[in-house]
């Protein structure tokens, strides 16, 4: 390549990579691509192929903003600071009032039923505990019982144990009484009642 191409070349590059060709300005640095920029090398005239190709034989390529190899990933940053504490629950515990649900003469306990209170109006009464594949209670489940007349009956269904056995248990004849089932595993329950009875 001659001095004086040379010299035109470094030109282009060092004064904001500005070529003047047959009257339009190319400013590279305000393109984001790579410009091409051929140089004649009969006369050293620079001009931009609009096809972006120079041709082999008479002239040399110039690429303006050539894109780099992509540099090494960056350090990881320093974590940041932990956040704020968020506000404290509260406290676990009974509940202040009992959702009643009465029931006058069967009835098969349901997840729903958890933290109520059934309440059986009539003598005779039968609560039937079912099986964890038949209606899914989550263990730890507490449901209340009470009365108002007579038995009221709790029946395991088959696989189900209250108390490790497979029989029914009762109040006995008293009314007013009080009991809670507590779900313990997957198919048994525990039943707790009160002694306390009133005429």
């Amino acid at each position: 390549m001659s001095s004086i191409r040379t010299r035109q070349i470094i030109a282009c590059v060092a004064a904001a990579v500005l070529a003047s060709v047959a009257g339009n300005l190319l400013v590279a640095a305000a393109i984001g691509n790579e410009v091409v920029v051929c140089a004649r090398n009969s006369t050293g005239k620079l001009y931009y192929p609009q096809n972006q190709q120079c041709a082999p034989s008479s002239e040399s390529s110039i690429i303006l903003n050539p894109t780099g190899a992509t540099g090494a990933a960056g350090a990881k940053g320093a974590t940041g600071a932990t956040g704020p504490t968020g506000a404290t629950g509260a406290d676990g515990g009974y509940p202040s009032t009992l959702t009643v649900k009465e029931i006058t003469v069967t009835h098969t306990v349901q997840a729903s039923d958890a933290g109520m209170l059934l309440l059986a109006n009539n003598s005779g009464v039968v609560i039937f505990l079912p099986t964890n594949s038949a209606v899914p209670i989550a263990i730890g489940t507490r449901i209340n019982l009470a009365n108002r007349k007579s038995f009221l009956t709790v029946t395991p269904n088959s696989g189900v144990t209250i108390n490790l056995l497979t029989s029914a248990i009762s109040f006995d004849s008293g009314n007013y009484q009080y009991g809670t089932l507590i779900k313990l595993s997957a198919d048994d329950w525990a039943f707790m009642s009160s002694p306390d009875e009133f005429p």
